[in-house]
């Protein structure tokens, strides 16, 4: 198989370049292929070198004095590049100092060649330092960059070399690992001569590259000499001049600052203690082939995991416990055995690894480890054993859930046999989130008898105990038709459960909505049928005894029916006797719904005593709507019969009127007292009842006969074609009559009057005209007084005699008023007196 070339590319001060055609700094040279664009914007920000001030100041000439500035980084199109740039002394012209880059671009499909073997980054001996223009602007393509191994001392004496020792070398690692996430820099300043800085920084960088897990290298980009620190896109860690760190130079107040040269470690929060893999790093820090070992595994693991999970820290802390286990290190597994499944169930729930077969592996041996340990009567804890259930859930594999259930069966026995009632709980806690493995142990558990009544019933009736609402209870009963409905057929569960159900619905304030959202929800449950029969028949007894029925609305009242009608003849026979004259009384008055017509009270309740019949009389007063309807009318009477204590029969027909008043208004009230003139149950013959016509006569007396003073009320009244109805109106209205109206009401009374009148006046005037005139005595002399005028006659308005005897007279006094002058006035009393 063909492998794609590695391509060239050669930067410096030249007479000209390949994209300017004066002298100046340009790409000189570069392998045909090599994209223009990407050798524009990628390789020539990092064709640079700042030679050190040091040796600036000093005009130092030798070159191999100068450090070299070696650069990796990965291209966003994927591209590896791996480059060197190097201080060449004078250019072409003699007059100016220069530098030479030189960059290899690795094909994207190629780069893990050289990530895996970083001999190949660090020990490529094949840089150029010049170019000959005579040779033109293309250079070959490369198969391959052979790499000479680099680090040929002792890695932990090297550390110790350059001032680095455990903590160090980790708050390193640690930087280094942390900096591809966490958007910050790491710049390190070595305490070493400037002439081997470069040398120094890269054997450490080797030493720390041989530390990062694969996916970590792709993304992983460094250069080993800069003048100043420098944020520049795609490095990551950035060695630099001795004493170049400080406050105000190019880095961050956030970056990781290591000024070795002062013993200083910035912005490195380290805390001692729980580092997996910077120990086992350490550990193994002089053993490249043990850390690649522990690479390919993670690569292994990781496989189909997405970028953001494999570029963690903590996946390494994770995956090298797991490593060091698989290896046999089991004290790694003892010191945190939780905390080692909770890692095992992250990976295995990850979409990408659901399928791997590593981890499937790890599973198993974990689980092995768990099971020689309770053999040998060492109990888990309850974390340890919630997570080895969600591992089971999140691996499915079969073989592994039989296996479980007959662990955590040993561990429920062992449990309780010891006493150790929370391990107990926790363990059936932990269980009931697992549905399959919760139903499998149920199962296990129902073909053994003393299983049944040591584990099963115990732990039933403390889940019981933590019930407080009725919501609570159906959610226990949903529980077990699903996860296990075996235990619904179960005595114990049955009669638990049923107990359990009516001391809370008792508590109940609205016990028949709760009663008819109970039977709702056994309909909706197919695996609770085993139960529903039995507990729904004690419920509905209950509700029987505890229901008030006076409190019925109409609604409730046809809920109650209906779940009556429901009930099986069987039923009734259960029930007490309080009960069941509760169920014959609503049956007594459901039997309204389909009667037609109007029910004599004394038929109705016929066999029931004067407490039921009250009860019933409310039940029915609920039931009556409100606005009332005409529909209705008949069942009114029912409500306000009653059996005085002699036995006789009667209506409270006062009451009656003003409930049908109050309930439906004035229009109502007229209806109603229409049908009542069409039932014989208001009559005796052809008469009103008595007791009937003397409620009509006070209601039509109520304010002065107010329903009858309104001309338009008066009319509807009256066209009620009753006769004894209109002699009552008649009667109404003569009592309620103005005395001159009464007066005239009846017509020999009327005559006599104005006889007696006529010879009164008649008699009068003879006399009056017959008498002398008397002498009168001399007063005393006055004084002349002025003459009053005499007042202008008023005439009186004519009213026939048919409005006198129909309506009250409009009569008002003539009253005096003192005119300017003194005189007396006549008021006309037909104009309205001001207030």
């Amino acid at each position: 198989m063909n492998r794609q070339p590695i391509l060239q590319q050669y930067y410096t001060r030249g007479r000209q370049g390949v994209f300017r055609s004066n002298e100046g700094y340009d790409t000189v040279a570069r392998t045909p292929g090599l994209d223009n664009q990407f050798i524009k914007k990628t390789l020539h920000p990092f064709c640079v070198y700042d030679a050190p001030r040091q040796l600036q100041e000093r005009g130092e000439g030798e070159l191999s004095s100068y450090p070299e500035a070696l650069v990796c980084f990965h291209a966003e199109s994927g591209e590896m590049v791996l480059g060197r740039s190097m201080f060449v002394g004078a250019d072409f012209t003699g007059q100016r100092n220069t530098f030479f880059s030189h960059n290899y671009v690795i094909p994207a499909a190629r780069r893990d060649e050289f990530i895996a073997k970083p001999e190949k980054i660090f020990g490529v001996r094949s840089f150029a330092s010049s170019h000959d223009d005579a040779h033109g602007k293309d250079l070959p393509a490369v198969d391959d960059l052979p790499g000479q191994p680099d680090l040929t001392v002792d890695r932990k004496r090297l550390l110790g070399q350059l001032g680095i020792d455990e903590r160090l070398f980790k708050q390193l690692l640690y930087a280094v690992m942390t900096s591809l996430t966490a958007k910050k820099k790491v710049f390190i300043s070595l305490d070493v001569d400037i002439s081997e800085a470069a040398t120094r920084a890269s054997q450490l960088l080797e030493v720390l590259y041989n530390c990062l897990p694969y996916e970590l290298r792709r993304h992983f980009g460094f250069l080993t000499y800069s003048s100043e620190p420098q944020s520049k896109k795609h490095i990551h860690v950035m060695f630099v001049e001795k004493g170049s760190i400080r406050p105000g130079g190019g880095h961050s107040d956030k970056d990781f600052l290591f000024d070795l040269a002062l013993g200083r470690v910035q912005n490195v929060d380290l805390q001692d203690g729980g580092h997996e893999y910077l120990d086992f790093a350490w550990e193994n820090v002089k053993e490249p082939q043990e850390l690649a070992q522990f690479h390919a595994f993670c690569e292994e693991v990781l496989a189909g995991a997405d970028q953001s999970l494999a570029l963690q820290l903590r996946t390494y802390y994770e995956l090298c416990a797991l490593y060091l286990i698989e290896k046999g290190r089991t004290a790694v597994y003892e010191k945190n055995r939780a905390g080692v499944w909770q890692a095992l169930v992250s990976y295995l729930r990850h979409p990408g690894l659901m399928k791997n077969k590593r981890l499937h592996d790890l599973q198993l041996l974990l689980f092995r480890i768990e099971v020689e340990a309770l053999a040998e009567k060492k109990l888990p804890d309850g974390e340890t054993i919630r997570q080895m259930i969600e591992s089971s859930d999140a691996s499915k594999q079969d073989r592994l859930r039989v296996d479980m259930v007959r662990y955590l069966l040993n561990v429920l026995m062992r449990a309780q046999a010891a006493g150790q009632r929370g391990l107990l709980s926790d363990v059936f806690k932990h269980l009931a989130a697992s549905p399959e493995l919760f139903g499998m142990t149920m199962k296990t558990i129902f073909q053994s008898e003393p299983l049944i009544k040591s584990l099963f019933e115990r732990y039933f009736s403390e889940r019981l105990a933590a019930v407080t609402t009725m919501d609570g209870m159906l959610g226990e009963i949903r529980f077990w038709a699903q996860m296990a409905p075996e235990a619904m057929r179960h005595a114990f569960f049955a009669a638990e459960s049923t107990e359990k159900l009516l001391r809370l619905f008792a508590r109940e304030k609205s016990k028949l909505d709760t009663a008819i959202a109970i039977h709702q929800f056994f309909d909706n449950q197919d695996g609770a049928r085993n139960l529903a029969d039995s507990l729904l028949d004690e419920l509905d007894k209950s509700l029987l005894k505890l229901i008030d029925l006076e409190k019925l609305s109409r609604d409730d009242f046809q809920k109650m029916i209906a779940l009556l009608e429901e009930k099986p003849q069987s039923f009734f026979g259960t029930l007490d006797v309080a009960s069941r004259q509760k169920q014959e009384m609503l049956m007594n008055v459901a039997q309204l719904r389909e009667t037609k017509g109007v029910l004599h009270p004394t038929e109705f309740f016929r066999k029931w005593e004067r407490e039921e019949v009250r009860i019933q009389q409310r039940i029915i007063q609920n039931m009556l709507a409100s606005p009332l309807d005409t529909e209705d009318f008949a069942h009114v009477p029912l409500v306000f019969y009653h059996e005085d204590r002699f036995g006789q029969d009667g209506f409270q027909f006062t009451e009656m009127l003003d409930f049908v008043q109050k309930h439906g208004g004035e229009e109502t009230l007229f209806s109603f007292v229409q049908w009542t003139l069409a039932q014989r149950l208001f009559f005796e013959g052809k008469q009103l009842l008595p007791a009937y016509r003397l409620a009509l006569r006070q209601l039509f007396l109520e304010n002065k006969a107010e329903r009858l003073r309104n001309k338009e009320w008066r009319k509807r009244w009256s066209a009620l074609r009753h006769a004894d109805f209109r002699k009552l109106l008649e009667e109404v209205r003569s009592e309620t009559a103005n005395p001159l109206a009464k007066l005239f009401r009846h017509k020999k009374l009327m005559l006599s009057a104005v006889v007696v009148l006529m010879g009164a006046g008649a008699v009068a005037g003879y006399m009056l005209s017959q008498q002398k005139p008397l002498t009168e005595p001399e007063l005393p002399q006055e004084k002349p007084v002025t003459e009053q005028p005499v007042p202008d006659v008023v005439q009186a308005e004519y009213v026939p005699a048919y409005r006198l005897m129909l309506e009250e007279p409009h009569i008002q006094p003539v009253r005096q008023k003192t005119a300017e002058n003194g005189t007396q006035d006549l008021e006309n009393t037909d104009k309205p007196t001001a207030p």
